[in-house]
């Protein structure tokens, strides 16, 4: 895969956790080292306001860089984003049959679909995983808001990603008040509490991106406002 990957966060449902997976990743990247951006093509814009507190409440945290952007935009905006020198790019995308989440895929070099383990759920990541085998782009499931020791939720989860033939990742994301909490200071859970088991979801997540990604130790620690 090319230097520089688009991730799209995308599934055709609201409430599942795609702007706090953007938040997690492209903040774990930053904090090893990477310029990242995330380009939010949500009119809610929760990527971009997180952007801002983050801007305004923690004067060192200005990083990763967040923007929004709309479909017709956002082409430009990934090409910018690569002349600027950023080593990754997540696109959060908005829920339902959206153009901008269509736009989102088409132009990602990878897909993650996150997912609650319900019914409503499992129904909206078949729908959009067959939009990402359309297009022809590579795509994986997460799932996110899991109850905390439980391995039946897994396990089926597992169980409806192999019958639509997309891959699992395997890192869940788990239900904790730190991810809320953080998100209402500009922060991730990672850094509010980075001895905390939400903190060590995130590491795992990022640790199996940035192998599949093939990122290695290649990129570069970038000085603040390098973009």
């Amino acid at each position: 895969m090319e230097q520089r990957p688009v991730v799209a966060i995308a599934i055709n449902k609201g409430g599942v956790g795609k702007t706090t997976t953007a938040k997690n990743l492209a903040t774990a990247a930053t904090l090893a080292g990477y310029l990242v951006v995330v380009l939010d093509v949500d009119t809610q814009e929760n990527s971009s306001k997180w952007g801002r507190r983050r801007s305004d409440q923690q004067t060192d945290k200005d990083l990763p860089l967040t923007k929004f952007t709309t479909e017709n935009g956002l082409k430009g905006e990934i090409e910018r984003a690569r002349k600027a020198g950023c080593d990754l790019i997540f696109i959060d995308t908005p829920p339902g049959k959206s153009a901008e989440a269509l736009a989102a895929i088409d132009e990602a070099d990878l897909t993650l679909i996150p997912f609650q383990p319900d019914i409503d759920s499992y129904e909206g990541v078949a729908i959009t995983a067959k939009v990402a085998r359309r297009l022809g782009k590579p795509a994986f499931g997460i799932l996110n808001f899991a109850p905390p020791n439980s391995r039946v939720h897994e396990e089926t989860a597992r169980a409806v990603l192999e019958e639509i033939q997309l891959p699992f990742v395997p890192a869940v994301m788990y239900r904790y008040d730190a991810h809320r909490i953080a998100n209402l200071r500009g922060l991730t859970a990672q850094e509010l509490e980075p001895d905390g088991n939400a903190a060590a979801d995130i590491a795992k997540l990022w640790s199996w991106l940035s192998a599949h990604l093939q990122l290695g130790n290649r990129a570069q620690v970038h000085e603040r406002g390098a973009a």
